[in-house]
């Protein structure tokens, strides 16, 4: 019952294992579809928020650096002789072109007050003498007007229109690093006899330094001051002119070993410096670590140079808003896998707990039906142990499972005789029980008409062969004892020989095997005759007896059985004793694989005595030989056809 319930529980949960892993399965590519999903989503939707948000900041920039422009051009004269110029107002007394300026207003009044905290420096010089010829208001002590023009002389010179110059640095009296751009516009001095002349030379060049501070803390710190993001201003160079991080001011971006960070330059140049872009991975700029980013680039065009500007956040803060939204949906998912699997083991628990149930009624069922069947089964066999007709006859039966297909019998023929059978069925449990209850039959209903062991094996052996047992066969051994007389007639059918004692040892009767029953319908088997010795004793086994096994897998053996019976007699009962202790001591926790049965006869019994409990065989005391009959050979008999 154990196996076959371990069976089904094994099946069972393998079925529903097989059941529950594809939901799981399906369960996790599901949250995993929804996961992607989502962030797909989150990042198309943060990609399109700082596209915007970069978009802003640049137009921001370009107006800035526009507006700075402007009013450089608005006040700064021109030649009437200059590209344009008939397109400006004339003077109110010449008629001629010759300022910007109706109103004929000086740029230091209004142009140092309209640019008052976007410059630093606002001066003219005159191109190739390099003198400053005149100095607005909007000053800057470091660096001074002299040394931006010492640094910029060629640029000065070469300048003939509008322009801008790279980032250029200086320390400040406080040792901090600026950053400074310089505007410079190409300008001619007025010949307005009522303008004071300001250069009587060549050419000259308004020029503004324009801190890259300024910008960075209008349209920049915003964006920097989030923990969601910071932005960077790159020159026409890929030079980074402002960051968040300021140990970044100065390096070239276009320059970086980073293969991520290349990438992205790459795609600007195919995108004209405009989009967004996934850095999925850790990168670096400079000695700097950067976190996996989304960044979106944004082209600023301030005068004749390209700029752009660069805002990244980080993919972590994109995960965030989606990892919420996904321990929601993962809460839900494990909440459904979990009633999934606790609504799949209960239905397992509960089908093998039924089961368990079921089998144990049927084990019940079958238990009583396996009691009734052995007690139906041991009605069968005699049980009138003690002196019968002079005989003392004692058994035992142990069956390998409930039922057993070993059988024994004796009963009184008619002319005064007793008739001992003892028969094997081959296997055991409920089919050879059967067929031993047809063997009770038989032997019991034809060996009063036959009268002779041989002549009673020959028929039972014709009416198996016609009947249909399922490849089953019998071992059969009859005896008919005479005591009067101490003689004995035998017939067998393959049944192990009996062992005859004089009361000193025992020995095997010298028997003929003959086939078993139930194998050849016109089989002979004939009838041999004993005279027994006086106080003699007969021991009748199935080989059951003598194939039981130790726990070392040795077998039992005749030998032991002989052994352990030798020495002196008892009664039929000490026989038995005697025999089923060597055989237990034998084979100790051993479980019998065969029925065992035993039937001993002893012939004009003694006086009755208390038996003493059999001994425990040990070392080699069961081979020792038998006294009184020569070397233990089988006792010699007469063979009579019947």
């Amino acid at each position: 019952m154990e196996k076959s319930l371990r069976r089904f529980a094994r099946r069972i949960l393998l079925v529903h294992l097989a059941l529950l892993v594809p939901l799981l399965a399906v369960i996790f590519v599901a949250s995993r579809e929804v996961y992607q999903s989502a962030r797909a989503q989150a990042l198309e939707q943060a990609q399109k928020q700082q596209q915007l948000l970069v978009n802003e900041t640049a137009s921001g920039l370009r107006g800035y650096y526009d507006s700075i422009f402007g009013d450089l051009e608005l006040f700064a004269p021109v030649s009437p002789d200059e590209e344009g110029a008939e397109d400006r107002i004339p003077d109110a007394e010449t008629g001629e072109p010759v300022i910007k300026n109706p109103r004929g207003l000086r740029p230091s009044l209004m142009l140092a007050q309209q640019l008052n905290g976007r410059v630093f420096h606002l001066f003219l010089v005159e191109k190739g003498t390099h003198r400053v010829i005149q100095k607005y208001g909007v000053q800057a002590n470091n660096p001074t007007v002299e040394q931006l023009v010492e640094r910029n002389r060629d640029w000065i010179d070469a300048l003939n229109q509008p322009t801008i110059t790279p980032l250029e640095r200086f320390s400040d009296a406080r040792g901090e690093t600026r950053g400074y751009n310089l505007i410079g516009v190409p300008t001619a001095q007025p010949r307005a006899p009522r303008r004071p002349a300001v250069n009587s030379g060549g050419p000259s060049v308004l020029i503004a330094s324009v801190p890259v501070r300024g910008a960075a803390k209008r349209f920049l710190d915003e964006v920097n001051r989030s923990n969601l993001s910071g932005a960077l201003l790159l020159d026409d160079a890929m030079t980074i002119m402002a960051a968040s991080r300021p140990q970044l001011i100065g390096t070239s971006a276009a320059a970086q070993a980073d293969p991520h960070v290349k990438a992205v330059m790459q795609e600007l140049g195919k995108t004209e410096g405009s989009g967004t872009a996934l850095l999925p991975t850790p990168f670096q700029i400079g000695d700097e670590q950067f976190a996996p980013s989304v960044v979106s680039v944004e082209p600023v065009r301030v005068l004749d140079k390209q700029w752009h500007v660069v805002i990244a956040s980080r993919l972590s803060d994109v995960d965030a808003v989606v990892s919420r939204l996904f321990r929601r949906a993962a809460f839900w998912a494990i909440f459904v896998a979990a009633s999934m699997t606790a609504i799949l083991v209960s239905t397992s628990a509960q089908l093998i707990r039924n089961r368990a149930r079921m089998e144990r009624e049927r084990h019940e069922l079958l238990e009583k039906e396996l009691r009734q069947a052995r007690d139906i089964q041991l009605a069968w066999l005699p049980r009138d142990h003690g002196n019968r007709a002079g005989l003392d006859i004692a058994t035992v039966n142990q069956p390998a499972s409930r039922i057993s297909g070993d059988f024994y019998n004796w009963f009184e023929l008619p002319d005064g005789r007793t008739c001992v059978a003892i028969g094997d069925v081959t296997g055991h449990g409920m089919a050879a029980a059967f067929l031993m209850a047809t063997m009770q039959l038989l032997v019991r209903n034809t060996m009063p008409r036959t009268g002779h062991p041989g002549r009673c094996l020959e028929e039972i052996n014709r009416q198996l062969c016609t009947q249909v047992f399922n490849g089953q066969f019998v071992t059969l051994l009859i005896l008919v004892l005479d005591p009067a007389s101490r003689t004995v007639e035998v017939g067998t059918a393959g049944h192990p020989a009996p062992l005859c004692s004089d009361g000193q040892g025992f020995r095997p009767l010298k028997l003929e095997p003959n086939l078993v029953l139930g194998v050849e319908k016109d089989s002979a088997y004939p009838t041999e005759s004993f005279k027994l010795p006086a106080n003699s004793a007969i021991l009748l086994y199935t080989d059951g007896v003598v194939d039981t096994e130790s726990t070392d897998g040795d077998r039992f053996g005749l030998e032991r059985l002989r052994g352990s019976v030798r020495g002196g007699l008892g009664g039929a009962q000490s026989l038995i004793r005697r025999a089923v202790g060597a055989i237990e001591s034998f084979r100790g926790t051993q479980s019998i694989a065969d029925d065992l049965t035993l039937v001993a006869i002893q012939l004009q019994p003694l006086p009755a005595v208390q038996p003493a409990p059999p001994a425990e065989l040990s070392g080699s005391a069961v081979y020792g030989g038998d006294a009184g009959l020569g070397q233990g050979g089988p006792l010699p008999g007469t063979r009579r056809a019947v």
